[in-house]
C-alpha cells in the first residue's frame, strides 16, 4: 500500500519535533541537586500583626523591597505552620518570592521537647512528606532546611537524612534539602558522607572557631576551602550572613558587618562558586534599633571595639590591633596625640592581663590596663609622637595585649577620637569605613571598627538591598 505525501510528510515532521522536543530537554534539564547560582535570600525575623500572626503580605513586600528572591521560613512558634500554609505562601505563589520551609532539630524544640514542636514533633520524615505535599499546592516552595545539623548528626545520620529526602522527592522530586552546617564541620569526611543525601549546604560564617560577629578577614580563605571540598561532590554551598545577633558573642553585627560579608558572598556566587547569599534574621520590620549597647563611642556613633569574651583562652603575647599612618602636617615639626579610651572592668578587676596600648614607629609609647579606671571614657595624657616620625610619618598601631593568658576573664575595650596636634591620620573618630587595617595575633583577641544605629533594621535592609540589585 502508498502512503500518501501528505501522511508521509506529516510523519516526517513528528518525528523531527520529537527530536527536537528530546535534544531540548537534554539542554534545559537542571543539574541534579544544585540550586540555581545566584540565590538572594533572607531568613526568619517576618513582620508580625499584634497578635503574634506573621503578616504575609508585608513580609512579602519588605523582602522583594530588598531585592530578595527567596525566603526561607523559620517554623518554630505554634502558629507558624498555620500562618506558612494558609497565609505565606499564597502570598509568595502570587509573588513569585521562593520558599524554603526552615525547620529546628531536637536540639531546639520548642523546651527541650520535640513532642511540643507542632504539627509533626520530632518524626523529620513526616516534615519532610508535609512540606513536599505543600510544594505540589504552591510551586514556589522549593526547598527545606534543618538548623544546627552537624549538632543533631547522632539523630540525621545518614541513613536518617537520605529516608527524609527521599520521603519528601517521592512526592515532590524536585524539592530540596539543605542542612545548616558551620565551617569547622564541613570537614572532608563530613562531605563525603553526606553529598550524596543533602542538595546544598547552608554555610553560617561566624569566623570559626572564635565565633564573633565582628572579624571577617578569615571570609575567603574558609570560604575557598570549603568550596573546594563541596566541589568535589558537584555541591555548593549557601553562605549565611549573621544581619542579628549571634548568640554567646560579644559585639553584634553592624551595618558595616553585613555589608562586607554580603558583597565577598555575592562575589563568589557572582562567580559559580557558592550557589547564593542568605541573611540570618535580618529583621524586616522597618526602624527597629541594632540590638546591645547603645555606648560604643565616646562621640558619634562609631568607635574601635576589642574584646576577649568569657571562657576564651589566650596566651601571653596574642594581641588584636588597628593599624594607621599618621603624618606630620604641612609645615609642623611636633605631633602630639590623646587617646579617648574605656573598658567595662571596673578598677577592681585583676591587673596585669589586658592592657591598652598605642605604639608608633614600632615602638610604644602608651600603655593602660583595663584595671587601672572604671568603666568610663578617659582621655591619656598627650604623648609626644615626634621622635617616632622618620622623614615625618610612622605607623600608629591601636591594639589590646594580653600580658599574661586568661582562661575566663573577658574584656570589652574601646578607643575613639584620636586627637592630634600638629599631625593627622585618617578617620581619627572612627565613623566612617577605611583608613585603618586589622590584624590579630591569636583568635581570641579581636577587633573592629563598630558601629550603633538606632534604626538597624531600615539601615540593613537598604544595605542588602543595594547590592543584592547590584
Amino acid at each position: 500500500m502508498t502512503t500518501p505525501l501528505s501522511s508521509r510528510r506529516t510523519a516526517r515532521w513528528s518525528a523531527v519535533a520529537l527530536l527536537l522536543a528530546f535534544v531540548g530537554s537534554l539542554l534545559v534539564a537542571p543539574a541534579e541537586a544544585a540550586p540555581a547560582p545566584g540565590i538572594r535570600a533572607s531568613y526568619a525575623t517576618p513582620v508580625r500583626k499584634a497578635d503574634g500572626h506573621v503578616d504575609a503580605q508585608a513580609t512579602v513586600d519588605r523582602l522583594r523591597a530588598m531585592n530578595a528572591d527567596t525566603y526561607a521560613f523559620l517554623v518554630n512558634r505554634s502558629t507558624d505552620w498555620g500562618d506558612l500554609e494558609q497565609a505565606f505562601l499564597p502570598a509568595a505563589q502570587a509573588s513569585g518570592l521562593a520558599v524554603w520551609v526552615y525547620l529546628v532539630p531536637p536540639t531546639e524544640c520548642p523546651e527541650q521537647d520535640c513532642d511540643k514542636y507542632l504539627p509533626y514533633k520530632g518524626n523529620y520524615v513526616a516534615w519532610g512528606e508535609a512540606i513536599a505535599r505543600l510544594s505540589v499546592r504552591f510551586p514556589v516552595l522549593k526547598a527545606w532546611a534543618m538548623d544546627d545539623f552537624n549538632a543533631n548528626v547522632g539523630t540525621f545520620t545518614t541513613e536518617y537524612t537520605a529516608k527524609m529526602r527521599n520521603a519528601a522527592r517521592a512526592i515532590q522530586p524536585s524539592l530540596d534539602f539543605y542542612p545548616v552546617v558551620y565551617a569547622n564541620a564541613v570537614s572532608q569526611s563530613f562531605v563525603d558522607r553526606y553529598a550524596a543525601v543533602i542538595d546544598s549546604l547552608i554555610l553560617p560564617f561566624r569566623d570559626d572557631p572564635y565565633r564573633n560577629t565582628l572579624w571577617t578577614g578569615s571570609l575567603r580563605s574558609q570560604l575557598d576551602q570549603i568550596v573546594a571540598r563541596l566541589a568535589g561532590k558537584s555541591r555548593k554551598a549557601i553562605l549565611m550572613v549573621y544581619a542579628s545577633t549571634l548568640s554567646s558573642t560579644t559585639i553584634t553585627p553592624d551595618v558595616e558587618y553585613v555589608r562586607t560579608v554580603t558583597a565577598v558572598g555575592m562575589e563568589y556566587a557572582k562567580a559559580g562558586k557558592l550557589a547564593g547569599v542568605i541573611q540570618y534574621a535580618l529583621p524586616l520590620t522597618p526602624g527597629r534599633p541594632q540590638s546591645g549597647d547603645e555606648r560604643v563611642a565616646h562621640t558619634g556613633n562609631s568607635a574601635l571595639v576589642f574584646t576577649v569574651h568569657p571562657s576564651d583562652a589566650t596566651t601571653a603575647g596574642d594581641y588584636a590591633a588597628a593599624s594607621a599612618t599618621v603624618r606630620l602636617d604641612s609645615g609642623s615639626t611636633s605631633c602630639r596625640m590623646v587617646v579617648w579610651h574605656t573598658d567595662d572592668r571596673p578598677a577592681t578587676s585583676p591587673a596585669g592581663y589586658h592592657a591598652k596600648q598605642a605604639i608608633v614607629g614600632g615602638t610604644q609609647v602608651w600603655e593602660r590596663d583595663v584595671a587601672t579606671e572604671g568603666t568610663d571614657w578617659y582621655t591619656s595624657s598627650p604623648i609626644d609622637l615626634t621622635p617616632r616620625l622618620t622623614g615625618g610619618a610612622a605607623a600608629l598601631t591601636l591594639r589590646l595585649y594580653e600580658k599574661k593568658a586568661v582562661t575566663n576573664y573577658s574584656v570589652t575595650a574601646r578607643m575613639d577620637d584620636i586627637t592630634l596636634t600638629g599631625c593627622h591620620v585618617a578617620n581619627p573618630g572612627f565613623e566612617a569605613d577605611g583608613g585603618w587595617t586589622y590584624s590579630r595575633k591569636g583568635g581570641n583577641v579581636l577587633a573592629g571598627r563598630h558601629t550603633y544605629d538606632a534604626a538597624y533594621s531600615t539601615s540593613v535592609h537598604a544595605a542588602v538591598g543595594s547590592l543584592y540589585g547590584s
